[in-house]
């Protein structure tokens, strides 16, 4: 593992730099260093929450971080891969998957509570638009649907799940 590789490329995905996701894309030897960003920066933004008293595990930290990161990439990769193909994307999805890995390094943020995590996951989202354009050889236009519509699905059906607790818990609080 080159981190001399590595952190170059991390520097110019997060500045969005032109053809960078297309070349980590591309390059066989990404695939690995991909889900090491993923992990790294799972495990960097993790400690943003586990501070605290009684609250850090380190194990489970670890585990949690590493394991829920890089399914999380192949998960959403799947998604997104699916989604671009309505848009007849042309790239593969190991392509996407190497740089959807490079596009989550922003999530890093989290380290630094509250705003952290919401200036990371926007500045991921927009990274991820890049890498999809750039992979799947689809329009802006495109990429940033392939990209919104399963946040926006996510989105909708997390409203949906707390309006129905909020009503539940409504509706217990009234017949208390």
């Amino acid at each position: 593992m080159d981190f001399n590789v590595i952190w170059p490329r991390i520097q110019r995905a997060v500045k969005l730099e032109d053809g960078v996701y297309e070349e980590i894309g591309s390059d066989d030897s990404a695939t690995v260093q991909a889900m090491v960003v993923v992990a790294i920066a799972a495990l960097i933004s993790g400690l943003g929450t586990l501070i605290g008293p009684g609250r850090f595990r380190v194990g489970g930290w670890i585990f949690g971080a590493i394991l829920s990161a890089t399914l999380g990439l192949a998960i959403g990769t799947g998604i997104l891969f699916v989604v671009s193909r309505l848009f007849k994307a042309q790239g593969g999805f190991v392509e996407l998957f190497r740089a959807l890995g490079y596009a989550y390094a922003p999530t890093a943020l989290g380290i630094i509570p509250i705003i952290g995590g919401i200036v990371g996951g926007i500045w991921s989202i927009i990274c991820a638009i890049k890498a999809v354009k750039e992979t799947q050889s689809v329009s802006q236009g495109a990429a940033v649907a392939i990209v919104l519509i399963p946040v926006a699905i996510v989105f909708a059906i997390v409203m949906i799940f707390a309006f129905v607790i909020g009503m539940a818990l409504m509706g217990i609080a009234a017949n208390s």
